[in-house]
């Protein structure tokens, strides 16, 4: 029965019977007194859960092993970029401590100024119904993956003031999100395809002569600063919400331009690797995840003969 109720069939037809909007929809309960599930004989039912218990563990354990190496890759890649950005590159670099218990001690030609201090400006994002089709892609939460902007799973309007579009090097920030994803951050790219605003509670920072957005962007990535960021969040019932007046309070090492873009190009390359294999690895995962699902569906419906 278990089986059954997660079987790909049962849980879309229970998606299409749902009722209600948005975040409130739900299963009605005429939609489980009404259901007919095909019962075969009890043995056979026994053989099919039994054989399933043992596919979908061995699955199961790929998938735990996939996403064990999926968190050293990214605990290694934190890793090598915490020590470029508050550290430099020349290990023999005199130091100075940088009077901030998140950052220590720095290369003593390093400064360090408030985040305000080094921003053009910060702007908020359109507030407008969105539309599953448009003229300009408009960047939400989910779009911000891993630094980088991701332009699957858009929402579109057609008009947006000029103001409000994206050029390259832009930083969006997240600053409406569960606790755990406010603070967030990714660096646009403009490919040119298409037209990009972003939302409002969405934030775009746009920086002085003085920082570089790839530098930037991988410092406000850094776990050390996003914990602190996120102290400063005010907190609702599962929301917080990081004002960008607030967050620019923070005080950020500021390396000369010419550093940061040294910095930057060395951390693009040295993680080129592993970016790929993560890739690679959250496609394995996302194929086994299918495979189970297909493998499921595929027993309890008959088709596959015990």
């Amino acid at each position: 029965l278990f089986y059954l109720t997660i079987a790909h069939d049962f849980r879309s037809f229970g998606a299409s019977e749902m009722l209600g909007a948005g975040g409130q929809k739900r299963v009605p309960e005429r939609f489980l007194k009404d259901w007919m599930p095909p019962l075969p004989p009890l043995d056979t039912q026994r053989r099919i859960a039994a054989f399933l218990d043992e596919k979908t563990a061995r699955i199961d354990g790929l998938i735990a092993k996939k996403r064990e190496l999926l968190e050293r890759l990214a605990e290694k890649r934190q890793a090598l970029i915490t020590q470029a950005v508050t550290k430099g590159l020349n290990p023999h670099a005199s130091m100075k401590p940088s009077g901030i218990d998140w950052l220590g001690d720095i290369p003593a030609h390093w400064e360090v100024l408030p985040f305000k201090r080094l921003l053009l400006s910060s702007t908020y994002g359109v507030s407008a119904t969105l539309q599953p089709a448009g003229e300009i892609a408009i960047l939400r939460m989910g779009n911000l993956v891993a630094g980088k902007i991701s332009l699957e799973d858009l929402r579109f309007l057609n008009e947006v003031d000029d103001s409000l579009l994206l050029e390259e090097g832009d930083v969006v920030f997240n600053r409406t999100n569960s606790l755990d994803l406010v603070g967030k951050s990714a660096i646009f790219h403009n490919t040119g395809d298409i037209a990009v605003s972003f939302a409002s509670y969405l934030v775009r920072f746009r920086f002085n002569k003085r920082y570089t957005p790839q530098y930037a962007n991988y410092l406000m990535g850094l776990n050390q600063l996003l914990e602190l960021a996120r102290t400063l969040a005010l907190r609702s019932i599962g929301q917080a919400n990081l004002n960008p007046n607030r967050y620019a309070q923070i005080e950020f090492p500021v390396p000369p331009t010419s550093e940061q873009h040294e910095i930057s190009a060395y951390i693009e390359q040295a993680s080129e690797t592993s970016t790929q294999t993560s890739l690679e690895l959250l496609k394995s995962i996302e194929l086994l995840t299918e495979y189970r699902s297909a493998l499921i569906t595929a027993a309890v419906t008959g088709q596959i003969e015990f």
